[in-house]
């Protein structure tokens, strides 16, 4: 008989550092929405999160929200001052929820992050590649990418193009949380120096 091989994904994810003892835990406890300044908006930049987020677990049945959001590529980390802990998992890709493209989800809350290959790509395409004149492009393909931003499809139309079936330049995947600790490769302090 064969034996079955168990596909596994290496993904990042990133939570508060609060102090020793209250460390956000990934294989224990439940996830406390009431500690995200993000999820409630504490420095009021992203109106409707709250609202945003329990419409998503809605959508992927876990209405309770307890799930953990990861990168699929280490390098997609938000830029942060806050002292973080980083972890490394590696997990079956049977127990991946779905995949989100995070440029959608950024677009829903009105949010300008930088954009991913794939979405450079069009933008680069419809400015022109002629390399005499690269002042121009650049002012061009800077121009498209602000009407990218502030000309976005109905909220309706993100929401059916926010989950995706793979993982991609623009995609996080969601996890259940907690998860058995076996998937955690290793933690460790992150913090990305703003200079």
């Amino acid at each position: 008989m064969p034996v079955m091989r168990k596909e596994t994904m290496k993904l990042w994810a990133i939570h508060n550092k609060n102090d020793d003892t209250n460390d956000f835990k990934l294989s224990e406890g439940r996830v406390d929405h009431s500690k995200s300044d993000y999820y409630n908006d504490k420095h009021g930049v992203t109106p409707g999160v709250k609202e945003a987020y329990h419409r998503l677990w809605s959508l992927i049945k876990v209405p309770d929200g307890q799930i953990i959001w990861c990168c699929t590529r280490e390098k997609d980390f938000v830029k942060t001052s806050t002292p973080k802990i980083k972890w490394t998992l590696d997990v079956p890709e049977c127990s991946i929820i779905t995949y989100i493209d995070y440029i959608v989800w950024n677009r829903i809350l009105d949010i300008r992050v930088p954009l991913p290959t794939s979405y450079k790509r069009d933008i680069k395409a419809k400015a022109g590649a002629n390399p005499n004149d690269g002042p121009k492009r650049y002012a061009l393909e800077k121009k498209l990418e602000k009407e990218f931003w502030e000309n976005k499809p109905p909220v309706e139309e993100l929401w059916e193009k926010l989950l995706i079936d793979k993982a991609g330049d623009c995609s996080n995947a969601l996890i259940k949380h907690p998860i058995p600790t076996n998937w955690i490769i290793k933690s460790e302090p992150f913090q990305y120096n703003r200079q």
